[in-house]
C-alpha cells in the first residue's frame, strides 16, 4: 500500500493541528509529499518543526481558505513546490454551537465560508491539475453532515452543503478518472488548542469530552488513507456515526423521534458543555484581512 502513495503530492488544508495534521503525517509515512496549510503561522511553524524532527521536511503555506484568492494561492504554491498535484484533502473546518435564534449573525457566514465555499474554491482551483494525475479530491466531513442537528444547526448545514458538493463533483469528474471521496467523521479526540465559535461569535476552547467514546486523529487518518488508496466514495467512522447514518437514511422517523426525545441531553452534554474563552482571538473580518495580507509560503 505504501508504494501506491510514494511520491504522490498532497495538500491538506487545515493541517497544523488535529485531524488534518494526523492525515498529513499518515500520508508522509506512506511516501507521499505533503504541503501543510493553516491560518495560524505559529502553529504551522510548530508542526513543520515537529515533522522535521521525524525526518520529514515539508513546505507550509499560511492561507485562509475563506478567500478564493487564497485558495488559488495555496494551489499555486503547491505546484511551485512540487510541480504536480495528486491529492487534495479538504480538511480545514470550523465548528460552532448554539440555537438558530441565539446564534450571532456572523457565525452563519463564517461556517459557510470555511466548511462549504472554502472547500469548493480549493477544489475548483485544484481540478485542472488533478485531472492530469487522475488523483483524489477528499472531503473531511462529519456525522453532522447527515442531517440538521439541534443546537449545531449552522455547522451541520454547512457540512450538508459540503456533502452535496462532493456528490455533484463525483459525477462531474467521473469522465476524468478523478476519485472524489468523503469521510463522515464521528466524535474525535480534539487538540487542546481546538477552538469553536460560541453563540455570541467569540471563540471558545472545545472541552475534552469524557461522556462519549472518541476516535483518535490517527485512526481517522488511517481510514482516510485507505479511502484514498482504495478510491472509496465515502466512509463513515465510529459506531455512533454508523448508527446515525443508518437511522437517518433508512429510519428517518425514528431518527427524528430520537433527537426530539434527547434534545435536552444533546444541548447539555454534547453542544453546550462549557469551555474556556479564547483570549484575544476572534475570527472576524479584521482578523481575516490580517491573514490575507500576511499569507506566505515557507519552505
Amino acid at each position: 500500500m505504501k508504494e501506491l502513495l510514494k511520491n504522490k503530492v498532497a495538500v491538506v488544508s487545515g493541517s497544523s493541528m488535529g485531524i488534518g495534521k494526523a492525515i498529513a503525517l499518515e500520508l508522509l509515512q506512506q511516501g507521499a509529499k505533503v504541503l501543510l496549510n493553516g491560518r495560524d503561522r505559529e502553529k504551522l511553524k510548530s508542526t513543520k518543526k515537529e515533522f522535521a524532527g521525524l525526518g520529514y521536511e515539508v513546505p507550509v503555506v499560511t492561507a485562509d481558505i475563506r478567500s478564493p484568492e487564497q485558495c488559488y494561492f495555496l494551489i499555486a504554491e503547491t505546484l511551485k513546490s512540487y510541480g504536480r498535484l495528486d491529492i487534495l484533502v479538504n480538511n480545514a473546518g470550523l465548528s460552532s454551537r448554539g440555537s438558530v435564534e441565539e446564534m450571532a449573525d456572523m457565525n452563519f457566514k463564517l461556517l459557510s465560508e470555511t466548511n462549504y465555499t472554502g472547500a469548493a474554491h480549493l477544489s475548483k482551483y485544484a481540478i485542472p491539475y488533478i485531472k492530469e494525475t487522475q488523483g483524489n479530491i477528499i472531503f473531511i466531513n462529519s456525522a453532522g453532515g447527515f442531517r440538521g442537528m439541534p443546537y449545531n444547526s449552522a455547522y451541520s448545514a454547512s457540512k450538508m452543503a459540503q456533502a452535496g458538493l462532493a456528490d455533484a463533483l463525483r459525477i462531474e469528474l467521473s469522465d476524468y478518472g478523478i476519485h472524489v471521496g468523503i469521510a463522515f467523521v464521528g466524535f474525535t479526540k480534539n487538540d487542546p488548542q481546538k477552538a469553536i465559535l460560541d453563540v455570541d461569535g467569540s471563540l471558545v476552547y472545545l472541552p475534552k469530552r469524557t461522556n462519549l467514546r472518541l476516535a483518535t486523529p490517527e485512526s481517522v487518518a488511517q481510514s482516510v488513507r485507505q479511502m484514498i488508496v482504495k478510491r472509496k466514495n465515502s466512509i463513515t467512522l465510529t459506531g455512533l456515526g454508523l448508527f446515525a447514518n443508518f437511522s437517518i437514511r433508512y429510519l428517518p422517523w425514528f431518527s427524528n423521534w430520537l433527537l426530539m426525545l434527547n434534545r435536552g441531553k444533546i444541548k447539555r452534554n454534547i453542544t453546550m458543555i462549557g469551555g474556556e474563552k479564547v483570549k484575544e482571538r476572534t475570527i472576524n473580518s479584521k482578523k481575516h484581512e490580517d491573514v490575507l495580507s500576511s499569507s506566505k509560503v515557507e519552505i
